[in-house]
């Protein structure tokens, strides 16, 4: 069990507690003495997103606040998140966002990916983000590419799926506005991993 301290913000510098257990989160998002804290057991676990948002003012960018949000099998998001403005102790709370979501993926994240890529080993179609994993294949938007055609892109806050022989089939997900985008680009990363080592043991055998 690891615990952190969140403050979200100016207009709320109340130290909330967040709990991020081996079987579930807990997160002081309340203010009724009486009911303080919501908590999502693992198996109630349905998704993620995360990510920064930039916040603008007149000319140029002031603050950032830091968002994390996990669904459960109703359809419920828990919202946690702060904010800094004007770099104040920056360092500081970009840290405390990261070992948030270190933790996140150690307590729970890393087992949903690997039952999406046991899924996949075992030849079941099951669609993440919107993209749907066949055998040897993706789907989206009537769109297919093979696994040996695929290629991923990454950047801060996306990434891109492309077919490299044609550019214009492609898709780009967001890890804080698309569900699960993180999971998703973690089991693409595997397969076409595991994909490229299968298909050089096959090109060294011996004839």
């Amino acid at each position: 069990m690891k615990e952190f301290t969140i403050v979200r913000g100016l207009l709320d510098n109340r130290k909330r507690s967040l709990i991020i257990d081996d079987n579930f989160i807990k997160f002081e998002n309340k203010d009724q003495n009486n009911d303080l804290f919501t908590i999502i057991n693992k198996e109630d676990i349905a998704g993620i997103r995360y990510g920064i948002h930039f916040i603008r003012g007149l000319k140029f960018y002031i603050g950032r606040e830091y968002l994390i949000f996990i669904q459960n099998k109703s359809g419920r998001e828990l919202k946690i998140n702060f904010k800094l403005f004007y770099r104040r102790k920056l360092t500081e709370k970009h840290q405390l966002y990261c070992d948030i979501i270190d933790e996140l993926w150690d307590k729970f994240i890393r087992d949903i990916t690997r039952n999406y890529y046991l899924k996949f080993k075992n030849n079941e179609k099951f669609s993440v983000s919107g993209i749907e994993i066949a055998e040897d294949r993706i789907r989206f938007n009537k769109t297919e590419i093979l696994f040996e055609d695929l290629e991923l892109k990454q950047y801060h806050h996306h990434f891109m799926i492309f077919s490299r022989e044609d550019n214009y089939k492609n898709r780009m997900l967001y890890y804080l506005k698309d569900k699960d985008a993180v999971i998703l680009f973690s089991v693409l990363k595997t397969i076409i991993k595991d994909e490229q080592l299968r298909t050089k043991e096959i090109s060294h055998r011996s004839v």
